[in-house]
């Protein structure tokens, strides 16, 4: 089973039948699953990115959704059924029968056993600047297993859909279709009102937050239970990093001025923590966590650490090489990085 971003609430992240995510955010074992099926069931979902479906005759595909205009959309399907997808999920399992070939099964616990190791290793990283992925890998350690997580359009959505492990009782969401930014905070807030009792953390860049940062005024006058946890690398990420993996072209006016989030939550009369040492970070999130009421949590982390797809094709590497070629900013640092990051991989 594989989930789009969206639906990453909808099943457990320790299910030994999951292999997490699709997409550029996603896992290694799901694109190799969908590069390699036979047969492919979509379950109420209308995931986009077509280029991660598996090519047309390479899979029969079946599609339930309630809206009979979804159906077909992003994939060729044999079978269409329309309607309420428990319920035609619950009309079809006596129709079907054990398969005693595990191999494929199997072989997907074998790579998400692999992927789990390398995120592991990736959220423990103890270097100077710190790295986002461990901001994102110690608040999910640090979680209730009742917590809602909102998250916002860039690069800290590959964080938090990567290192972010859904237990049941949990609830996620984020941007949908048009990947559109600052969306994190407004929806914490309607998760605190919805679910007063309840944990809610919004998961944003500064890009985002700096849109609609007035909003913390709504946290402090009805006194929400929410956390932001604002990743601060001063850089549109998610934009300096399409320019150069899908163009080929340097960054071209990526760069954020410069705030001090922690000193602009004091203002709002919010309690804020600021974080740059990754040995402190659990302990900072933490108590972060625990305090009542709303908080903010500035992450200052690596402007140069880049979200890497499941699998990186040539196109991809050939334009990342060009974009360094042309006069990137920091290319240096950059290519020492992504090195780093493949070295740590291959090890």
């Amino acid at each position: 089973m594989i989930k789009p971003l969206l639906g990453k609430g909808a099943l457990p992240d320790d299910s030994p039948y999951c292999t997490g995510g699709i997409g550029l955010l996603g896992t290694r074992p799901s694109q190799e699953a969908m590069e390699e099926c036979d047969a492919l069931l979509i379950v109420g979902s209308s995931f986009p990115y077509i280029e991660f479906y598996p090519k047309p005759g390479d899979a029969r595909v079946i599609q339930i959704d309630r809206d009979p205009k979804r159906i077909g959309l992003r994939s060729p399907v044999e079978c269409p059924l329309v309607g309420d997808s428990a319920r035609v999920l619950a009309a079809l399992l006596p129709h079907l029968t054990l398969r005693e070939d595990r191999s494929f099964l199997e072989k997907a616990q074998k790579g998400m056993k692999a992927w789990r190791e390398l995120m592991e290793e990736r959220g423990t990283r103890m270097e100077m600047p710190m790295k986002p992925q461990v901001v994102a890998h110690e608040l999910n350690r640090v979680l209730q297993d009742d917590a809602i997580v909102a998250t916002d359009s860039g690069t800290i959505t590959t964080w938090i859909a990567r290192h972010l492990s859904i237990r049941d009782g949990m609830m996620f969401s984020c941007s949908g279709n048009l990947a559109t930014m600052a969306c994190g905070l407004p929806y914490a807030i309607g998760a605190a009102v919805a679910y007063p009792e309840r944990q809610v953390v919004a998961f944003v860049g500064d890009g985002g937050l700096t849109m609609l940062m007035g909003e913390m005024a709504t946290l402090r006058k009805y006194n929400l239970n929410v956390k932001i946890i604002v990743i601060k690398n001063n850089v549109l990420g998610q934009i300096k990093w399409e320019q150069m993996v899908f163009l080929g072209n340097p960054e071209y006016v990526c760069e954020l001025e410069p705030i001090d989030f922690a000193v602009v939550a004091q203002g709002f009369g919010i309690s804020s923590w600021r974080i740059d040492d990754p040995k402190q970070c659990g302990a900072t999130l933490q108590t972060a966590l625990a305090a009542p009421g709303p908080g903010l949590i500035e992450a200052v982390v690596d402007p140069n650490e880049p979200p890497m797809p499941p699998k990186i094709e040539a196109k991809q590497a050939l334009h990342f090489a060009e974009a360094l070629a042309k006069g990137t900013p920091n290319a240096k640092n950059i290519a020492l990085t992504v090195m780093s990051d493949k070295v740590r991989e291959l090890v």
